[in-house]
């Protein structure tokens, strides 16, 4: 027996009254005037024995009047099966259905959503005056605070109108917020039924601790969606991608490694895989894909424009249509705002290599005006020569806000000015290399992998590999930074990352005057590529999962205003305040449910990032669990003396409950209790009060 209103049993302490009562009772003498003839005549000893029996009788009565009100309002339950035994016990019951997108295959029983939702529609018709019930979706769940309602036909329009989400299910939270919601419920019945297709990543989550959710009163019934079903129709996934391409040009091809999945028991031939650039089909390849292995494809196209870019690999439709495309963006920034610094003689092959203006708008200042220069108004600065020591913090603080950089050898000043500019930059131990015209220096080691090269030199990308080197007399090496390029004393070209910007450093000037660098082939393919590897954004090309929240951080370049705008997956606008920090800010974006690529602009609407948000690869598996291990996870998740009940047949999920859970209250039987014995108790005090009178 289970009592709903437990504190109420404290009232049971009332049913000592009547015994003190007649206790008092019996200790109070009074006179009577009568002869001593007289009342041996009229008192007879069976009229005492009747009276003392019906007072007993009427102690034992009020007693109980007194213990069966208490019980009436503690509201007594029972699960029992005897007929007639009290009233239906009210019911309190939470539906966790499984909207993830592995719910929206079909197989010989229609979709499976339309499945769950059946269940539950059924499962809610059954429910009586008094039940209550709570939907709770599996996937994305609502973020406000679920409550008991008892309308009943708004709870079937709710059933009716969830949507396939593009997260996984998340059973072990999902329950939690049910295990929390039951504590506000004085019900003797609580259920919970999870109505799943039982796929194995719903028990994913490793919330690390030891909670375990409900209590005895809670009844888990586990409704499995397709766990009689025969085999699903072929499903690939697109389950993971990976962009190869480290710098994005235009016409410049950016090449995506894409992995496919086949979860099914038969192969897959002939797979069309497409790569889309906002919307539009660029490039397809077609590959073989054995039963239940994964294969990896490389696809490639480039982009015709600058900007953002939306790209998609997408396959053919087949059984589950969600996990068909993967999405991915890019940034390739408008032309480049370049300054250049030098004297005429220092910059003269470098300004001719910008001279067609037509990978870079360039401006080029003299030694003596480069205290004037604002470096923020650019997005990178060429320093052919001129930077004095004074001048070198204004440059390094330029780019710890994001600014980038590149610094030549200068011939003009003397070593220990040079060494102490470039030590500021975060190039250590350099010195002046003198080499002979007979024996000039080379390169000795070329990292053919930095994305400073991709794609420059064609067959091997040993990085022990040497390509064409100039012929060096003399140079300025240094050992600090991380080296692109090395040569004998130190690195040829290095790179150094301070804050939120990037720096380079070759080691002889871009003159005749130490070497014959300008008049080699990779001149222009470094100083071009470099400026292009400069302008780039590190941090494009965010990616996270359906129902994850994000926040971006930003760099101090955009930390200057507080408000940007973002388009979401459909170009719907929304904005967001940045909490602005000295590091930079921080974007907090919130949950993204929606799959597809986000663009994040500033308030003025300058591209700032891009989030490309997928579905989690596991939901493409279609991997389920059997129903041993079904159980056996429930069992993991609950209390051991939770009830974990197992659905056979979901189309008749209403007779199986019926079966398994009988309850009845007995509040009302306590209360006819207390009304009889009422009444008894009226009946005999009358003929008691007769008897004494003598009537």
């Amino acid at each position: 027996m289970t009592f709903l209103n437990p504190f109420v049993l404290i009232g049971l302490a009332a049913a000592a009254i009547p015994v003190l009562l007649h206790l008092l009772n019996l200790r109070k003498l009074k006179t009577i005037e009568f002869s001593t003839l007289r009342f041996l005549k009229e008192l007879q000893k069976t009229k005492i024995r009747r009276i003392k029996l019906r007072q007993i009788i009427l102690l034992i009565l009020r007693t109980l009047i007194v213990v069966f009100a208490v019980l009436a309002f503690s509201r007594p339950a029972v699960k029992s099966s005897l007929p007639g035994l009290g009233t239906h016990a009210k019911t309190s019951v939470i539906l966790l259905i499984d909207n993830s997108f592995s719910m929206d295959v079909s197989d010989e029983g229609g979709n499976r959503l339309k499945q769950a939702k059946n269940s539950a529609l059924s499962i809610l018709s059954a429910l009586k005056d008094g039940d209550e019930a709570v939907i709770l979706p599996m996937s994305q769940p609502d973020e406000k605070k679920p409550s008991f309602s008892r309308n009943f036909t708004l709870l079937k329009e709710e059933i009716n109108k969830l949507p396939i989400a593009f997260s996984s299910a998340k059973l072990e939270s999902t329950l939690r917020i049910a295990s929390t919601t039951l504590e506000a419920s004085n019900n003797i019945n609580r259920e919970v039924y999870v109505i799943s297709d039982a796929q194995r990543n719903i028990f994913s989550e490793n919330l690390r601790d030891s909670i375990r959710s409900f209590d005895d009163r809670v009844a888990v019934f586990s409704v499995p969606i397709g766990g009689r079903s025969g085999v699903l129709e072929q499903n690939i996934s697109v389950e993971t991608l990976s962009v190869l391409t480290g710098i994005f040009q235009v016409d410049k091809p950016v090449e995506v490694e894409a992995r496919l999945r086949n979860s099914s028991l038969k192969e897959a031939k002939g797979v069309v895989v497409s790569m889309l650039y906002n919307g539009e089909r660029v490039a397809q390849r077609t590959l073989d894909i054995p039963a239940g292995e994964v294969r990896s494809v490389q696809i490639a196209a480039p982009p015709q424009k600058r900007g953002i870019t939306k790209a998609t690999i997408e396959i053919e439709n087949d059984a589950l249509e969600q996990d068909n495309r993967r999405y991915f963006g890019f940034f390739i920034p408008a032309m480049p705002s370049v300054a250049i610094i030098g004297s005429p003689q220092s910059i003269k092959f470098t300004s001719l290599l910008f001279s067609d203006n037509s990978s870079a708008s360039v401006k080029v200042f003299a030694p003596q005006d480069i205290a004037g220069v604002n470096y923020s108004e650019f997005d990178a600065v060429i320093v052919c020569g001129g930077l004095r020591i004074n001048e070198t913090s204004r440059l390094n603080q330029y780019i710890k806000n994001g600014g980038s950089a590149f610094i030549f050898a200068d011939g003009s000043v003397e070593s220990s000015a040079l060494s102490a500019s470039l030590s500021q930059l975060g190039f250590a131990n350099s010195s002046e290399q003198s080499f002979s015209n007979d024996q000039p220096a080379g390169f000795t080691l070329v990292d053919k992998q930095h994305p400073l090269f991709q794609g420059v030199f064609k067959g091997t990308t040993d990085s022990k590999s040497i390509v064409e080197s100039p012929k060096i007399t003399k140079a300025f090496p240094v050992s600090g930074g991380q080296a692109l390029i090395t040569m004998p004393g130190g690195a040829f070209l290095a790179e150094n990352k301070i804050g939120d910007g990037k720096i380079l450093y070759c080691a002889v000037p871009p003159t005749s005057d130490w070497s014959n660098f300008p008049f080699t082939g990779i001149f222009p393919t470094i100083l071009y590529r470099s400026v292009v590897y400069l302008t780039a954004h590190e941090e494009l090309g965010v990616e996270t999962t359906a129902g994850t929240s994000l926040t971006l951080s930003l760099p101090k370049r955009f930390a200057a205003g507080g408000n940007f705008k973002a388009l979401d997956a459909n170009n719907t606008e929304f904005f967001r305040q940045a909490a602005l920090l000295p590091s930079g800010a921080t974007l907090p974006l919130g949950t993204l449910n929606q799959v597809g690529v986000y663009q994040i602009f500033t308030a003025e609407g300058r591209p700032v990032t891009t989030v490309s948000v997928n579905f989690p690869a596991s939901e493409g598996m279609l991997s389920f669990l059997s129903k041993d291990e079904l159980i056996q996870a429930l069992h993991n998740l609950v209390s051991e003396k939770t009830v974990v009940e197992y659905i056979e047949n979901p189309q008749n999920v209403v007779a199986s409950v019926a079966r398994a859970r009988i309850g009845s209250e007995l509040w009302q039987a306590c209360l006819i209790a207390a009304l009889l014995c009422a009444i008894a108790e009226m009946l005999i005090a009358k003929a008691t009060k007769n008897d004494l009178s003598g009537e």
